[in-house]
């Protein structure tokens, strides 16, 4: 019906035109038709953009969202700072509105946290923004969470995601396009009020308003008001620029009066309200009523207060100078200004004016994404490729929704940076290669139950390279392997063609293993061999030929398909030095391999997004933890609890002389020529993997021991700070045995060097120690 009024509109002028082509001759009817011609053609532009997709919006990226519960230990300055990181502002009197937190006592006495929620939409509900209250007890753990509303307890919440970065395009926009219906009638009112007081009864330039302004400005001497109606500024907005001539004005002032034609008052104003410049976040520019009101005051458009909305209303005119952040003071007295206006034009009433300008006024911190993690992002942009087009995902306004910890991002970046500083100053020569050639790290965490990447660093610098270390580099893994054959000797794998106990002696020297017409000869560090040794000994020493013998004697073939089960790449060779790590691989490939022992037996794979979520709210993609079984949850274990050896005994142990005291596996790696160092291990909560190196095979002179698993422990102490310390459980199918080191029999009393050691169910020594008597239980 619309479009057949409009094109019944359209026949008189066609008529109208017809007629003073004919009168007006040869050059007028030129020019009549230059003008016809620029008609159709601007008509042609706004009926494409505005019938189109008008805006390319970017997706957003976010961190992982963090779980608060009764029961929780958490160390109280860093709550706080996950709040301050999360824009939150701390505040003396009782939290008001949303983004504020104030720390105060409960009760009974104790430390206690007051917070008011952002509000934040979730894939599956909404959070509303509530006022509760955290009540801890001396030890840091939440006794309970109190709605403040009503008194009633609650059972946990969740403290939203932090923004990460946006996925923009060479523009760098922010806005969230509203629909008229969802724009309040009270903003509309404010910024039809300030901007465009006639515009109901303008048909796209308002002669009175240029006038107006003509007189006002004259009367200040300088340009106050402006005469531009907002169909003229969002044409302005759309399709030309800032310069001021008389040549665009005429541009934006012929596009007015067709857009006006060619659309409805409503259709205009809904582009107008998402299309607004509105100030800057960082170097991102905010657009729209919807973004702005979220960035400077934590809430949707329909929940601002009166105040607020003439605030926003109000830095229309110039948005950088009236910045509720930057210029409080300036943007206070701009909305008051806004405020009197609206009451003398009857918006609104006595009451509702004295009430508005006495608000407090109050705007929620600005949320500048710091650019952190870029590693990260680059690993979250190669995983969504694999669905979503580069131009897609600047454009579409995805939420993407990740599993990074900001804090422990923070605790791994600072780790990865110190620990390098560190090296540099203890050994002067890493640093002889000038700016250029400096050493580099990398470390990926994971939740070792998920697989999901809680922090990652791929270099020290992102700015200088965007190598991706972490993700990209493959270098060779030494000794951090050798769990894996382990793995392969003590499990039922129908594969090996050997099994071996953790107790089991095995020789360690020199020997030559023949192979494919070939031989290779292992060979310790420093040519120092014991003889024999157990098979835990073997892993606690990181002896090169003791566990190249057991590899021998497994077959390289069934430890070779056992790695690639567990996240290792399928191109690896099956030749004996892959033993030892003489293969190369990436960080994050051997944090997957880690995970099959950490998880019970199950390989996982590393992933950095959750869930997308589109502009309706639906999720478009996301992954569940798929976990492949690879070996029994029992077998898993018996490594698990060898590693425990090596950080107890082992070349892991300098751990412990940091000060790292919680029950943890892991392993130390060195490749050959010192080239790479690395460190791998976990707790029952977290695991990571950290490798230290040149990028260009330069030696690094330093073994895993030295290099690498100081900034491993660096990270897992404060990412695990204020976490309860528990052990690794004992799953079902495995038995603990007291042996003496040295013969892997049951120890007595007597026996100076005895470990515990886990077996599977049934194969636990039953004989006793001759050397020292009856194991100590029985006597």
């Amino acid at each position: 019906m619309a479009a057949a009024g409009r094109a019944a509109g359209r026949r008189p002028l066609r008529c109208a035109l017809s007629l003073l082509l004919l009168a007006a001759g040869p050059t007028g009817a030129a020019a009549l038709l230059g003008g016809w011609f620029v008609y159709t053609d601007v008509d042609h532009r706004l009926v494409r953009h505005f019938g189109g997709k008008r805006w390319a919006l970017p997706s957003k990226v976010y961190s992982d969202s963090y779980a608060v519960r009764p029961g929780l230990r958490v160390s109280r300055s860093a709550f706080l700072v996950r709040l301050d990181r999360l824009g939150y502002r701390q505040v003396t009197g009782k939290p008001a509105s949303r983004g504020q937190y104030r720390k105060t006592t409960s009760s009974d006495g104790n430390s206690a946290i007051e917070i008011f929620l952002h509000a934040f939409q979730y894939p599956d509900r909404r959070e509303p923004g509530r006022l509760l209250r955290l009540e801890l007890d001396k030890a840091g753990r939440i006794v309970r969470i109190v709605r403040l509303a009503d008194g009633g307890q609650s059972a946990g919440f969740l403290l939203e995601p932090g923004l990460i970065t946006g996925l923009h395009s060479e523009v760098r926009e922010e806005r969230r396009e509203m629909a008229m219906d969802e724009i309040p009638l009270p903003l509309v009112r404010a910024v039809i009020a300030v901007e465009d007081r006639r515009y109901f009864e303008h048909r796209g330039i308002d002669p009175k308003g240029v006038l107006r302004a003509l007189v006002v400005n004259l009367r200040a001497g300088s340009v106050r008001q402006g005469g531009s109606t907002l169909t003229q500024q969002l044409m302005k907005n759309f399709f030309l620029t800032d310069e001021r001539t008389v040549t665009r004005k005429f541009k934006e002032a012929v596009m007015a009066l067709v857009a006006e034609r060619r659309f409805s008052k409503s259709e205009i104003l809904e582009n107008y309200m998402n299309e607004i410049y509105l100030g800057r976040r960082g170097s991102v520019a905010i657009h729209g009523m919807w973004e702005a009101s979220v960035y400077y005051f934590g809430k949707e458009p329909r929940e601002l207060s009166m105040g607020e909305i003439a605030t926003l209303a109000g830095i229309i005119r110039a948005p950088n100078y009236y910045s509720p952040h930057h210029h409080p003071e300036r943007a206070r007295l701009r909305r008051d200004t806004v405020l009197d206006l609206l009451y003398r034009r009857s918006e609104i009433d006595a009451v509702t004016h004295r009430e508005a300008r006495s608000e407090r006024f109050v705007t929620v911190a600005p949320v500048i994404p710091a650019g952190s993690a870029p590693y990260f992002i680059d690993l979250v942009r190669a995983e969504l490729a694999e669905s979503f087009p580069g131009s897609v995902l600047a454009s579409e306004g995805y939420t993407i929704l990740t599993s990074l910890d900001p804090e422990l991002q923070a605790a791994a970046e600072r780790a990865v940076g110190r620990g390098l500083a560190t090296l540099e100053r203890a050994h002067p020569r890493l640093t002889e290669g000038g700016e250029h050639v400096r050493v580099e790290g990398a470390l990926v965490a994971l939740d070792p139950h998920t697989g999901a990447v809680r922090a990652l660093v791929g270099g020290r610098d992102y700015a200088s390279t965007q190598f991706n270390r972490a993700a990209a580099a493959r270098r060779q893994p030494g000794s951090v392997f050798k769990p894996i054959v382990m793995l392969a000797a003590l499990g039922n794998d129908p594969a090996a063609e050997e099994h071996f106990l953790p107790t089991s002696v095995v020789p360690d020297a020199q020997f030559d293993w023949q192979y494919d017409g070939r031989h290779w000869s292992p060979r310790n560090y420093a040519d120092r061999y014991y003889g024999s040794v157990t098979v835990a000994e073997g892993l606690e020493r990181s002896l090169n030929s003791a566990v190249a013998y057991i590899a021998r004697e497994v077959g390289v073939e069934a430890i070779r398909d056992l790695a690639v089960r567990m996240g290792m790449a399928s191109t690896m060779p099956a030749y004996p030095a892959i033993s030892l790590g003489g293969w190369e691989a990436s960080p994050v490939e051997i944090a997957r391999a880690y995970s099959v022992f950490a998880s019970g037996g199950r390989a996982l794979e590393a992933t950095t997004v959750t869930r997308v979520v589109d502009r309706t709210g639906a999720v478009v993609a996301g992954r569940r933890a798929e976990a492949e079984p690879v070996v029994s949850e029992a077998e898993a274990y018996l490594v698990t609890h060898l590693l425990a050896g090596v950080m107890d005994r082992g070349t892991g142990r300098l751990a412990r002389r940091l000060g790292f005291t919680r029950p943890a596996a892991g392993k130390t790696g060195t490749s050959n020529d010192f080239n790479d160092a690395w460190f791998a291990g976990f707790t029952p909560d977290l695991l990571a993997v950290v490798w230290v190196g040149f990028d260009k095979g330069r030696s690094l002179g330093l073994s895993g021991a030295e290099a690498a698993l100081p900034i491993w422990t660096r990270f897992m102490a404060e990412a695990l700070a204020g976490a309860p310390s528990a052990g690794f459980e004992l799953p079902a199918g495995v038995v603990v045995a007291e042996v003496d080191r040295r013969n892997g029999l049951l120890a007595g009393r007597a026996c100076r060097d005895a470990v515990p050691e886990a077996f599977l169910a049934g194969e636990e020594p039953v004989r006793d120690c001759p050397l020292h008597g009856a194991p100590a239980e029985l006597q």
